[in-house]
């Protein structure tokens, strides 16, 4: 006898095999989805970690704003009060070199031949005006005020005949420079330091 199978064995296997595929494709569907579930879980609780240090940065930051312009606000006050210390420091040094360049002047004037009506100093530059017995004797103060560490370029400006006292006398004005010798400099230096 003849035994004749009518069951679908073959859509049966293909059935079961379907069934098992789609079991395997949800059972790792449902793996992905909960290794994307935590990574987001992760990233999103890692982002609020973030902006609260954010939000506590910007607080710091807050409070240290006025410490900050405080800072600055001395900075510039530093600054104003250095340059006013080297203000000060320039007119005192200034001041001495003055005090040096009239006693120079008063030194190497010849109190015979010679005498000055007026010393102007302006920067670091000095005008004599006075009168002399002769042009001998105008060369001969010019080329003895080269000879000071303190004056250089001595020019005759002007130099004009005068009547004074009864007598033809010679008019002059000469223009100096002021330079500061270095150990000049160094004195001068130290004087101001010691004030």
């Amino acid at each position: 006898m003849v035994y004749i199978n009518l069951l679908p064995i073959k859509e049966i296997k293909q059935h079961a095999k379907a069934v098992q595929e789609l079991t395997l494709f949800a059972v790792c569907l449902i793996f992905v989805l909960s290794a994307l579930a935590v990574v987001g879980f992760y990233q999103a609780s890692t982002a609020a970690n973030l902006e609260k240090e954010i939000q506590a940065l910007n607080a710091e930051k807050k409070r240290y704003e006025d410490i900050l312009a405080q800072i600055k606000k001395l900075e510039q006050d530093k600054k104003l009060i250095e340059n006013q210390i080297a203000v000060i420091n320039r007119l005192k040094k200034t001041s001495a070199l003055t005090v040096h360049i009239l006693d120079e002047v008063a030194n190497l004037t010849p109190t015979k031949r010679l005498w000055l009506s007026s010393l102007n100093q302006s920067g670091m530059s000095v005008s004599i005006a006075g009168m002399a017995l002769d042009n001998q004797t105008i060369a001969s103060y010019m080329e003895t005020l080269k000879t000071s560490p303190y004056i250089a370029d001595v020019n005759l400006i002007s130099s004009s005949l005068q009547a004074y006292a009864g007598r033809n006398l010679k008019s002059f004005n000469l223009s100096c420079a002021i330079i500061v010798p270095a150990e000049a400099e160094d004195e001068l230096t130290a004087q101001v330091q010691q004030q």
